[in-house]
């Protein structure tokens, strides 16, 4: 995952992590290739991944030096109360189980220790880059709420975030791009492999990441194609 969408994504899961003890030891749970616990690790943050894939754990140790247990989010192979800090972007709306991964989540924190998670939201905005990124769902509010507060764990925030420009950016660049992606290898499709480079572009990506920033005057709209939610645990 790359680009500005996931950079601007990435920014706001920063900031809620940036409000933990400096130093706190921090579980990123689906690691994926890194981009958030490097940023963690620049932080001082004493970071830790978990992915399900072999490839990834193996990246992001020789990449960062962080390291990485393959494992699964509905069976974490830590102790109780081992982390101050859990951090799960974009992974819950994969799981068959959500439920038994928010209890495992609220299982290794410390009392008092904070999840931080985002989500895809209401299920109204399903597209077919749903379908191609393999959800199992999107959430209300509520739902992902009732998710953590079953798990003994209190909600600081639940908030949507993207409305109006990155719901218009994902309608009119990445539903259309994706919809190629699931006919095309990216290898055969000039097209996306311009995008592809276009994504990678640090002056591109840090300028609509900037227009995205807006999306901030609107956030006490109850409406947005995401969703962050902060939990303690009690």
């Amino acid at each position: 995952m790359f680009g500005p969408r996931h950079e601007y994504r990435l920014g706001i899961i920063t900031r809620e992590v940036e409000k933990l003890s400096p130093g706190a030891r921090i579980l990123d749970a689906a690691v994926g290739l890194g981009q958030l616990a490097g940023r963690m690790q620049e932080r001082g943050y004493d970071v830790i991944g978990i992915d399900y894939s072999l490839d990834a754990a193996v990246h992001v140790k020789r990449t960062l030096g962080i390291p990485v247990v393959i494992g699964d989010l509905t069976r974490l192979p830590f102790r109780e109360g081992a982390f101050e800090g859990v951090t799960t972007g974009e992974t819950l709306e994969h799981l068959d189980d959500d439920a038994s991964a928010a209890g495992e989540i609220s299982r290794v924190l410390a009392a008092g220790g904070t999840c931080i998670a985002t989500v895809p939201a209401l299920q109204v905005l399903w597209t077919k880059s749903d379908d191609y990124y393999e959800h199992r769902r999107r959430y209300t509010r509520e739902q992902l709420s009732a998710l953590f507060r079953n798990r003994s764990m209190s909600i600081a925030k639940a908030v949507f975030w993207g409305f109006p420009i990155v719901l218009v950016y994902d309608t009119l660049i990445i539903l259309p791009m994706n919809k190629r992606r699931a006919r095309r290898a990216i290898q055969d499709d000039a097209a996306l492999r311009s995008v592809a480079r276009a994504g990678r572009s640090r002056m591109l990506v840090n300028a609509v990441r900037a227009i995205f920033s807006l999306d901030r005057l609107f956030s006490f709209i109850p409406f947005g194609p995401g969703l962050l939610l902060v939990a303690k645990k009690d």
